[in-house]
C-alpha cells in the first residue's frame, strides 16, 4: 500500500488499480493504492475472467429437431416447409470446478436444405396451420425445390449462452455455439408423380 504524500492535502479515499500507483498526474499522487482487492466469479472462490464458450465443454443443449411439411416430401416448384425444434434450455453441470447450470438461448438457424443451397434465419418456423395459412404456401423458413430426387436436410442452431452458479443471476459467455441435428430425409416429387402414388386407403403421402 502507498501512502499519499504528507505535504498533499487530505481527500476522500479512492481506490484504483495497483498499476494506476506509479502514475505522476496530480490526481493519482493524492490517492491511496491498493492491490488486495479480488474480485471473483458469483457464488464462488474462483477469480472473475470472462468465460467463452471453450469453458462449456462439458455443457451442450439437446440437438435442435428438424421437421418438415407435407411430411418428408415436397413438390417440385412448389413451397416445402421447415420448422426447427430448437428451444431455450437450462443445462445443469460442473464448471470450473463448481457445481453450475448454463443456459443455452437459440439465436439464429441455418438451413441446408440438401441441393446445395441455404439460409439463415432468425426464425425457427412453425406449422401452416399455426401461422394461419394454406398448405404449399411460402413461409420465412420454406423453399422451393428445382429437381426430383431425394435429398437429406439439415439444421444448425446457433445459440448464446450465460452461465450462474447460485442466486438467480446470468452471466453472459462469450462467443456462440453452433450445433447440427441429424438429418431429414426429403423425397421430391413432381406434380404428375404425386397424382399417381397408389392407393391412398393403404398408405400416406404425396396425393393423399
Amino acid at each position: 500500500m502507498t501512502a499519499p504524500d504528507s505535504s498533499t492535502p487530505t481527500v476522500e479515499f479512492v481506490y484504483r488499480n495497483a498499476n494506476d500507483c506509479g502514475s505522476t498526474d496530480a490526481v493519482a499522487a493524492q490517492l491511496i493504492c491498493r492491490n488486495d482487492i479480488s474480485v471473483t466469479l458469483g457464488g464462488t472462490d474462483l477469480p472473475f475472467r470472462v468465460l467463452t464458450m471453450a469453458d462449456l465443454e462439458s455443457f451442450r443443449p439437446t440437438p435442435p429437431v428438424l421437421t418438415a411439411e407435407p411430411n418428408g416430401w415436397a413438390i417440385v416448384g412448389t413451397p416445402a416447409n421447415f420448422v426447427a425444434g430448437a428451444e431455450q434450455e437450462v443445462v445443469p453441470g460442473e464448471l470450473l470446478g463448481e457445481r453450475a447450470e448454463v443456459r443455452f438461448t437459440p439465436l439464429s438457424y441455418t438451413w441446408s436444405y440438401g441441393d446445395g443451397e441455404t439460409r439463415t434465419t432468425v426464425e425457427a418456423g412453425a406449422p401452416w396451420s399455426e401461422l394461419g395459412l394454406d398448405e404449399l404456401s411460402p413461409t420465412p423458413t420454406s423453399h422451393v425445390y428445382r429437381e426430383r430426387g431425394t435429398v437429406s436436410a439439415t439444421l444448425t442452431t446457433t445459440y448464446g449462452a450465460e452461465y450462474r452458479f447460485l442466486g438467480p443471476d446470468w452471466t453472459a459467455v462469450s462467443g456462440t455455439l453452433d450445433v447440427t441435428g441429424a438429418p431429414f430425409p426429403v423425397v421430391v416429387v413432381t406434380a404428375t408423380t404425386m397424382l399417381v402414388t397408389g392407393d391412398c386407403t393403404a398408405t400416406s403421402g404425396p396425393g393423399c
